[in-house]
């Protein structure tokens, strides 16, 4: 039941339980009928794979949106605390970003010069249609914890309706080809974008303060604190090849005889394991601080990338999937609550942004290597190879909290139950 994920209303909200419980199912919807186009939107790289695109083309793509990531998120991401308003932000680059990806499909059949246009057009797009989802994640995680409601359970509808969406798409995209996802993507964000606009909650009102300047976002904070930094580090190096086995997992799915269009199925699964890992996590960050719930999901996503190496079937990509599902259950939730601790309160928006852009940085290296490394050695080496990568970052990540307390002088991070 929705009540059962829900704390007791603070004295400062003074919301009934009735009220809670309408929010937190507002909230929940948000988020249920979003993911459904997340679930769309992540089959760029078979529509391309599908109309002639090889690896080291997808990769030189997929670097490109990176690039472009670089830019849009901390852009907007800065603009959104500049004026005060997440959701201005996310209504103004949901609608755009939209309305091009409906149009990729087009523009790959166009050539210039020999050159597909897809090389321009969708990093074009993903400059819109990349930001709004970390974005909404902020609105999301800022609006639970201020209303005292658990933002892990919130995010669990996401991940349901991610599965539910992927799955069908795995039996319906073989039969109405992969072009589809992008005007259905259009027509199911209409939706979710008027239950957003209409849905009112406490951060809303930021809007209507004096905008600051950038001097009085005193942006440079960010870059004080020792243990948001070395994650933002680790993220960078950790999403290098974990970008590359998101990515080129649809090559592997062929080398095994799969039929990339099934695709759904893998996602879909993935999805359904993170339901129940999201909502156990409420009663896990009473007693276990964020950092050593993000190692853990590191570690469940270098073993499922070093198990890949070995499989010979769609089978057991299938099976080894179940390890993705734990382990970003856990990184969904805890890595972004994690920023969300460390980060000052009127940079938030900005942080998350940050790191997503840092993981566009990581997308491009991961993008460019994976194309490389898999027309180099195979796919089997290569998922061995970024899995090792993988074991690289996060032990660097475990030594840099030693370090900072014995070295820095620097306190651990406490416990958050956000």
């Amino acid at each position: 039941m929705v009540q059962d994920y829900i704390k007791a209303p603070s004295a400062q909200e003074r919301k009934t339980e009735k009220e809670s419980r309408l929010q937190f199912s507002k909230y929940a919807s948000i988020n249920f009928m979003f993911y459904i186009t997340m679930a769309l939107g992540s089959y760029v790289t078979v529509f391309l794979q599908s109309i002639g695109f090889d690896a080291q083309q997808v990769g030189i793509i997929t670097a490109l949106n990176s690039g472009t990531g670089v830019i849009s998120s901390p852009f907007w991401g800065m603009l959104s605390d500049k004026i005060r308003s997440v959701k201005k932000i996310i209504l103004i680059t949901l609608v755009i970003g939209t309305i091009l990806f409906a149009l990729i499909p087009a523009s790959s059949g166009i050539s210039l010069g020999g050159l597909s246009l897809a090389f321009v057009f969708i990093p074009a797009t993903m400059f819109f249609k990349m930001p709004p989802m970390s974005l909404l994640e902020n609105w999301m995680l800022k609006n639970s914890s201020a209303e005292g409601l658990n933002y892990g359970a919130i995010r669990a509808f996401g991940a349901l309706s991610y599965a539910i969406a992927s799955l069908v798409l795995g039996y319906l995209i073989p039969m109405t080809g992969t072009a589809f996802v992008f005007y259905a993507n259009a027509v199911l964000t209409f939706p979710a974008l008027l239950l957003f606009l209409f849905t009112k909650s406490s951060a809303d009102d930021v809007g209507d303060k004096k905008h600051l300047t950038f001097k009085e976002m005193k942006i440079g904070q960010v870059f004080k604190d020792y243990y948001l930094m070395t994650y933002i580090i680790f993220s960078i190096f950790e999403r290098i090849p974990f970008q590359c086995a998101m990515t080129f997992l649809p090559f592997l799915v062929a080398d095994v005889g799969g039929d990339t269009a099934k695709m759904g199925i893998i996602l879909g699964l993935r999805a359904f394991i993170e339901i129940p890992v999201m909502l156990l996590l409420k009663p896990l960050r009473k007693r276990i601080p964020l950092y050593y719930l993000i190692m853990a999901a590191s570690g469940f996503f270098l073993i499922e990338s070093i198990l890949f190496s070995f499989i010979n079937s769609f089978e057991a990509i299938v099976a080894i999937s179940v390890l993705h599902g734990i382990g970003n259950g856990l990184m969904l939730t805890t890595g972004v609550s994690y920023v969300f601790q460390l980060a000052p309160d009127h940079l938030k928006a900005t942080c998350q942004t940050i790191l997503a852009s840092m993981n566009s940085i990581a997308g491009i290296l991961g993008g460019i290597l994976g194309g490389v490394l898999i027309k180099a050695v195979g796919v089997k080496l290569f998922y061995l190879i970024i899995g090792l990568m993988m074991l690289v970052a996060l032990v660097l990540f475990i030594l840099s909290f030693p370090f900072g307390e014995k070295v820095l002088g620097k306190k651990r991070p406490g416990l958050s139950i956000q």
